[in-house]
């Protein structure tokens, strides 16, 4: 390009700093977060990892999906994944940037919501059609009982419950103790229980009149992080904020968990975005 004539002025695009290669409809700070993947530091290398933010990953994403790196867009993806979105971050995202588990994921967890979010937030980051689109579909699941229960495939930290009085004893996301990620209050992809004996146990209780009642238990120290596949929360007390007690690690109770996504709520959100969501899946075929 240095060979073509130049303009009028005599200047050409990219000769040096002061007449740089000006890429219209992109940011400099995208550009310097892949470059911080193409070209990582010998720290990166020798520890395998890269230290980036989450905003330099969305924009590693933005642009090796506009540029068709599909290697380095797979690798970011799976980088971002081990960020706690929210679920309209995984439809704005998804849709945004063509991943379509993302962008379904997110549909189906805005829709099992209890509650929803407020409609001013949803409009401004949805747009008003696709709200009212995900507002019919969960009226039309609403109109059908939900199976309540315990779901253990989506352990949350708000399913923490104190042992005495059973109110969520965790009111804020944590970080991990071993990988340091952010684990939001209601991530469900972000927690297991480890095998074991002692992970999971119920604890009966029999009143001198009435029914038995029984509560499941669970010992942090069966809780571990998806990301890091290790410990994930500190083995100490914890004291609840209803009723003030201290609570052992080993005998947290566990409150019902929503079961996420039933197969009416899949398949509406098939009839309506299925297209869309085909379209994202076929990008990276």
């Amino acid at each position: 390009m240095f060979h073509l004539p130049a303009g009028s002025d005599g200047n050409v695009e990219g000769r040096d700093e002061d007449h740089p290669i000006v890429l219209e409809g992109y940011q400099a700070a995208h550009f310097e977060a892949l470059l911080k993947v193409l070209c990582p530091t010998i720290d990166d290398m020798i520890s395998g990892t890269f230290k980036l933010e989450k905003d330099e990953w969305i924009g590693v994403l933005n642009l090796s999906t506009r540029w068709s790196m599909k290697k380095i867009r797979a690798f970011t993806i799976g980088e971002l994944s081990k960020f706690s979105l929210n679920p309209v971050e995984k439809v704005t995202l998804g849709r945004e940037h063509k991943v379509a588990k993302w962008f379904q994921d997110g549909l189906t967890e805005i829709v099992s919501g209890d509650p929803i979010q407020h409609l001013a937030e949803l409009k401004s980051q949805l747009g008003a059609e696709m709200v009212c689109t995900i507002l019919w579909i969960q009226n039309q699941t609403l109109r059908k009982p939900r199976k309540e229960g315990l779901v253990l495939t989506g352990l949350t930290l708000s399913m923490l419950a104190c042992w005495y009085c059973k109110a969520a004893i965790l009111n804020s996301s944590k970080n991990c103790i071993s990988c340091a990620r952010v684990i939001a209050l209601d991530d469900r992809n972000a927690l297991y229980l480890a095998r074991g004996t002692t992970a999971l146990w119920i604890d009966p209780y029999i009143p001198s009149s009435g029914p038995a009642q029984a509560s499941f238990c669970v010992n942090l120290q069966s809780v571990m992080c998806r990301n890091c596949s290790k410990l994930a929360l500190a083995c100490v007390e914890y004291s609840c904020p209803s009723c003030s007690k201290n609570n052992s690690h080993r005998e947290l109770s566990l409150l019902p968990g929503k079961q996420v996504g039933g197969d009416d709520d899949i398949q509406m959100i098939l009839d309506e975005f299925g297209d869309e969501i085909a379209r994202y899946k076929s990008f990276d075929q």
